[in-house]
């Protein structure tokens, strides 16, 4: 047990590393780092063997490259088989432990794109609130922030915009893309519970 519980333990340092290469690598495709740097060039070949063939395998979603997501989920789940497996197996509980894990990770995403999307109408709010004092706004799309926000939500913003009518020239898509979000979460939030609760 001795030397089982040491190599989970090392597993799952390697595996918490690695996670955080994905992560660091993320964060920094959102602020179009130097591609000669040679930290980035490490990361990019280091994480490349995972990502690839997920980007491969999935589609990106309202302009999302979802490829880190799923990576980041499988190594959760694998993170979690590793260390269960070392404490003498896995149990019902240990699975129902699995799917709030899963479930919140899918939380946490949509969070995100819920607090993108607000960000996207309080600059949609900004440029109209401009535009009745007569005074010149423009959306700054160089900026690498703004455009993600403007790229991560331009396919549901897009979708929703022949159904949602626009309040006194205020496009308020966004918003609506927001509440969508919310009973989305709210709906996950109950079945976080359930799970955790065993039912």
């Amino acid at each position: 047990m001795g030397i089982l519980g040491s190599l989970g333990t090392l597993v799952d340092f390697a595996l918490g590393i690695y996670t955080w290469m994905i992560l660091i690598r993320t964060l920094l495709s959102w602020v179009n780092p130097d591609p000669y740097n040679p930290i980035v060039q490490f990361l990019v070949r280091a994480t490349d063997p995972v990502l690839e063939p997920l980007r491969r395998a999935i589609p990106p979603i309202a302009g999302m490259d979802l490829s880190p997501i799923a990576a980041l989920l499988g190594l959760s789940l694998l993170q979690r088989l590793v260390v269960e497996s070392t404490r003498g197996g896995m149990g019902g509980g240990s699975f129902a432990m699995l799917l709030v894990e899963m479930v919140g990770l899918i939380h946490l995403l949509l969070t995100f794109y819920l607090l993108l999307l607000f960000a996207r109408g309080g600059l949609h709010l900004q440029s109209w609130l401009s535009f009745r004092r007569r005074q010149p706004f423009r959306v700054n799309l160089s900026n690498p922030l703004i455009r993600f926000v403007f790229q991560s939500t331009e396919r549901v913003v897009r979708a929703l915009r022949p159904y949602v009518p626009t309040v006194s020239g205020l496009d308020i898509t966004p918003l609506v893309a927001a509440l969508v979000v919310l009973i989305a979460l709210s709906l996950l939030q109950e079945m976080v519970v359930r799970l955790a609760l065993g039912g």
